[in-house]
């Protein structure tokens, strides 16, 4: 009896200290609800990365049979010899060509600014 009488005669007191109960509640459950969140994205990241491996592995070995099937083993490869560039055959573009080459560097040349 001497606790209710404590309580009607603090009201104030008691207006606080529910309010003050009920905003850790909230926020409790607002931490809860924050860590489910983020553990459900890297969940779902990694159901899909191990979706997707699993299937470019299957793709991939689609395209191994694939190339297996269309290959004779009796079929040689193909070398592609590959073209030398030559020097055009005018002489005055050699020239230019050359004294580039064989020039001092372009870092031991001024370079001119206006």
């Amino acid at each position: 009896m001497m606790l209710i009488d404590w309580l009607f005669d603090n009201l104030f007191f008691v207006f606080i200290l529910g309010f003050f109960l009920s905003w850790i509640g909230k926020r409790v459950k607002q931490m809860t609800e924050v860590v489910e969140k983020q553990q459900q994205p890297s969940q779902v990241v990694h159901e899909r990365a191990n979706a997707s491996v699993e299937e470019h592995v299957q793709r991939s070995h689609r395209v191994v049979e694939k190339e297996h099937k269309h290959i004779a083993p009796s079929e040689q490869p193909v070398k592609y010899e590959r073209k030398a560039k030559t020097l055009p055959k005018h002489p005055l573009v050699q020239g230019v060509i050359f004294s580039e080459v064989l020039g001092p560097p372009r870092a031991k040349r001024p370079f001119g600014r206006k």
